[in-house]
């Protein structure tokens, strides 16, 4: 981790003197990279480097940690009787096993949950007095402390709109709504006892809330929407850098990529020289 962090801030420094690297990363990695920039200040400190947590990867997190919490609750029945997918497909979207179907079916059954709220609503306005009339929220409050069934799935409701705010904001370049969404995930992850990003998230959220004092540029920046990266123009099409290192990952190891060509040292040297030529070429 220390020879990764040397190389990338020589890259940049050569690149732009003054820049301050910014660097994504998965959880465990993230957590190894706080550490070095902890034990060795100096050379690594939060004052040298940004380190941040990938939204890709936070993002996979928080739909296992939905997953967590409707285990064992119907919900996968529901998807499957309701025709969305098969009892194969549906069981893999506890885990997160795809992250895009994953999200496609915690989208429709947020938006199932809040059709079934409003029309459950409407009846309780329909059947009550002028006197008895509620507000949307006294109505689904009451309901709340009057049935443990009907908080339940008012609290799955509130954390797939949380989720899905997660993803807006990595899909619009939103930073005060990516700050302020994972404020409010990160007490979940210690109510559901998921070690590693209840240790690692906090972190990650206090360095994004002080960034503005430390590292101003980069903080206006992201600011302007520059934590996602768009490889269109087409709104709502952002997605986290850490997913675009990802998707690079699998070009390259793709049909002619570098698979194979690390167990053949002259054979990966030519492919690593001529690649960057060929493109400077093509460009």
């Amino acid at each position: 981790m220390k020879h990764t962090l040397q190389v990338i801030q020589k890259a940049v420094s050569y690149l732009h003197a003054k820049q301050v690297p910014v660097i994504f990363y998965d959880q465990p990695l993230y957590a190894l990279a706080k550490q070095v920039q902890w034990h060795w200040p100096e050379m690594f400190g939060e004052a040298m480097f940004v380190v941040m947590m990938g939204g890709l990867h936070v993002e996979m997190a928080t739909l296992r940690l939905i997953g967590h919490w409707l285990d064992g609750s119907g919900w996968v029945q529901c998807l499957v009787a309701s025709g969305l997918t098969t009892s194969g497909i549906a069981d893999s979207f506890i885990h997160a096993s795809s992250v895009k179907r994953t999200r496609y079916a915690h989208s429709v059954s947020a938006a199932a949950l809040f059709v079934c709220l409003k029309r459950a609503y409407n009846q309780f306005c329909e059947h009550s007095g002028t006197q008895e009339q509620k507000s949307f929220e006294e109505w689904r409050s009451g309901c709340e402390n009057e049935s443990v069934q009907f908080k339940y799935w008012s609290t799955v409701l509130d954390l797939e709109l949380l989720v899905l705010s997660f993803v807006r904001s990595i899909r619009t370049g939103d930073f005060e709504l990516y700050t302020d969404t994972l404020q409010k995930l990160a007490p979940w992850f210690f109510a559901l006892v998921h070690a590693h990003c209840a240790r690692w998230l906090p972190v990650h959220l206090r360095d994004m809330l002080s960034l503005q004092e430390q590292h101003p540029q980069i903080y206006a920046q992201f600011v302007d929407g520059h934590i996602s990266v768009s490889k269109s123009n087409r709104k709502f099409s952002c997605i986290s850098i850490d997913q675009a290192h990802e998707q690079l990952n699998a070009a390259i190891k793709g049909d002619g990529g570098a698979i194979g060509l690390t167990e053949n040292e002259s054979a990966l040297a030519r492919w690593v020289t001529a690649g960057p030529e060929i493109v400077r070429t093509l460009l």
